[in-house]
């Protein structure tokens, strides 16, 4: 279960607590390096309008950000999902950066 700190603004750039099975702790590390990899790779294919390869991604992602409890993954990698089908660039480039920033800021807590 994800949670903005109390004090926090929406766009305040500070950490976002997201609370994960403890099961799952050997797994989390890479499991977010490969995200955010996969957000760079979404830019370079977005920089060359390669939206089938930015679909393919961020449907994985949509997948894989469920099935760890990171349900702000799954909503916004759906987001980019719908727009690279539509061609939308400008979503995706509303969007990946915003995802990106929300990778970088996640705070793990185990329970």
């Amino acid at each position: 279960m994800e949670q903005v700190q109390p004090h926090q603004a929406a766009d305040d750039p500070g950490d976002i607590l997201v609370s994960v099975d403890a099961s799952f702790e050997p797994l989390i590390p890479k499991f977010m390096t490969n995200r955010k990899k996969e957000v760079v790779t979404m830019q370079e294919a977005l920089a060359v309008q390669d939206f089938e390869t930015v679909r393919t991604v961020a449907h994985g992602m949509k997948g894989a950000g469920g099935s760890y409890g990171f349900d702000r993954i799954t909503e916004i990698a759906a987001v980019i999902e719908q727009a690279a089908k539509a061609g939308d660039a400008s979503t995706i480039a509303r969007d990946l950066p915003a995802l990106g920033s929300y990778l970088n800021r996640i705070k793990v807590v185990y329970e």
